[in-house]
Parts: structure tokens; sequence; C-alpha cells
């Protein structure tokens, strides 16, 4: 979902984007397996988005940001009803749109036909192992394997990598799976001090030296 997203905002902007999932963008991830809900919270009154931040922090035992919360409902109110030409939104019982809850196997392949829409290039099952860095360590890239082409490495040089692996508002371990990398770093540097048993998860992706 975030990666779909992300990728299409990019390429409105003017970026040539090329989206990658592990398996068929449209199908794999929780949210095509799922009713997930958006945190949808109108801009009048002000108070409301005021008060629904406040709440969220609070929440988190003040691990969140409020400036990123405030983003995310702005992006959240401007960009998902622009989805209503590939998704079907559902109606309350007053006859208002809800925006805040969708199914999640159409959600998602409203997805991904919006991101090709803005001319996003999906890689369908291929797995990104490895970020590919710079002479100055910054990141220029990623490499992976195309499942369904034999295994066959790939790499993909860019001036800008998005990393939408998923989300860090649980423990997956309860869900018996293994975590992402992007969860691993969240906790180590927010969540460790308070559960020193998170320091054990996985390390980061590993880094490659980009060759000329």
């Amino acid at each position: 979902m975030a990666g779909a997203w992300a990728a299409s905002a990019a390429a409105e902007a003017g970026a040539k984007v090329i989206l990658v999932d592990k398996g068929y963008c449209g199908t794999s991830g929780v949210t095509a397996a799922a009713g997930p809900g958006h945190w949808w919270v109108p801009s009048d009154p002000p108070e409301a988005r005021t008060t629904a931040v406040r709440n969220r922090i609070a929440a988190g035992l003040g691990l969140g940001e409020a400036e990123w919360m405030y983003r995310i409902l702005d992006q959240t109110w401007r960009r998902l009803p622009r989805l209503a030409p590939h998704y079907r939104f559902g109606v309350d019982d007053e006859g208002r749109v809800n925006y805040r809850a969708v199914r999640g196997p159409e959600y998602m392949r409203a997805l991904r036909q919006f991101a090709a829409s803005h001319g996003v290039t999906i890689l369908d099952h291929s797995p990104v192992l490895e970020l590919l860095a710079r002479d100055d360590g910054s990141i220029g890239g990623a490499g992976g394997l195309r499942r369904q082409d034999g295994n066959r490495p790939y790499q993909v040089k860019a001036a800008a990598v998005v990393l939408a692996a998923g989300g860090t508002s649980f423990c997956p371990i309860s869900w018996d799976r293994e975590p992402t990398a992007a969860m691993a770093t969240c906790w180590r540097r927010k969540l460790a001090p308070r559960c020193p048993a998170w320091n054990s998860l996985p390390p980061t992706p590993s880094r490659r030296r980009i060759r000329p």
C-alpha cells in the first residue's frame, strides 16, 4: 500500500518510477488480505485534527512526531478521494462517502491501476535483497532477484530510493513471522530502551558499493 502510494506521488511529480514488490503488487502484503482503515479526520473544525494528533501521541507513549502526523492527515484528506476512478468507496447511512474503511483486495487492485495510470513500472515477484551505495555512502539504488525469471539477479540505479517495507505499529513476533528490517531499525532506535529483548532483531539490509 505505502509503496504504491509513494510511487504514484513520485510519478505525478515528474519522476521516472520503478515499483518493486516481493510478490504481486495488488495481492501481496497484509493490506490485500484485510480491511484496512485510514486515519480520516476532517480539516473543519480545526481542533478536530489537533485533538486526533494529541490522542495518537498519548496512545503511542510519546513516540510519535506531531509534524508528520499532520502531514499524513493532510495527504490522506487530499489524495485518497482521487482513487475513486479505480475504487468504489462505500456510503454510510447518511449518504456520505466513507473514506475511512476500505476493502483490502479491491483497494490494492485499485492502487495498482492508479500507479500504472501514472506511468509507474512495476516489477512483480522481485524481492529486494540489498541497497546500492554510492562512494559517499548515500543510497543510489537497490538489487534483488526476479523470482519468475529463474531468480535472475537485478539492479536498479536511482537518484532516490523509498523503502516501503512495512509498518511499525505492532510486534510481528506475536504474528509468528520475521520482522522487517524497517521494523527492526525503528524498534532499536526508539523502543529498545523499554524492551531490551527487541535488541535481538535482525540487522538492516546489506549495502553494496555501486560499480561504475
